[in-house]
This record gives C-alpha cells, sequence and structure tokens, in this order.
C-alpha cells in the first residue's frame, strides 16, 4: 500500500507543477524586491527609484500568489478525480489471522 501512497503523492504533485514553482521564485523574487526598496527607500534621496521598486516587488509578489493559487486549484482538480481509495481498518489483511 506504501508503494501506492507514493505513486499518489508525486502524481499529485506533478498536477500542480510548474505553477507552484514559478509561483516560489515570483514571490520569493519579489520579497527580496521588497527588502531592496526598504534599503533604497533609507539609502537614496530619490523617491522614483523607491517606488519603481516597491511597485515591481508587489507586481511579482501578487503574480507569485496567483501562480500558487493555481497549482493549488490544479491539484484539488486532478485529487478529485483521481481518489485515493484506502482499505477500511476492519478487513483483514492478507496472510493475517483473527483472534477472538
Amino acid at each position: 500500500m506504501t508503494g501506492e501512497i507514493d505513486v499518489f503523492r508525486a502524481e499529485l504533485r506533478a498536477a500542480g507543477q510548474p505553477w507552484s514553482r514559478v509561483g516560489i521564485w515570483l514571490a520569493g523574487s519579489g520579497m527580496l524586491l521588497l527588502v531592496a526598496a526598504q534599503v533604497i527607500g533609507q539609502i537614496a534621496p530619490i523617491a522614483t527609484y523607491f517606488f519603481a521598486v516597491l511597485g515591481a516587488s508587489l507586481v511579482l509578489l501578487a503574480i507569485g500568489w496567483i501562480s500558487l493559487l493555481a497549482a493549488f486549484i490544479k491539484r484539488r482538480q486532478w485529487s478529485a478525480a483521481h481518489p485515493l481509495v484506502m482499505p477500511a481498518l476492519s478487513e483483514a489483511r492478507e496472510g493475517a489471522t483473527e483472534t477472538r
């Protein structure tokens, strides 16, 4: 049964790709640009750089989160179409003996 679960998890993970990978990279670079905007806002005397970097970071963060949500929705749709059926706990296993 463990092999079936591993296959299910691998296929579920693949169902959200490349959306989740792209979303992580975009959200991460948006966060780095947000840090850069903070540093530029404290150092640079010109506010145009600050607002340009801040705007770019917010756009990257938004696109990254949208990509992550798209991956989540695709994985939910895939898991609804491919349910993993687990055996009931009350069923006897193969080769096991019942003692009562």
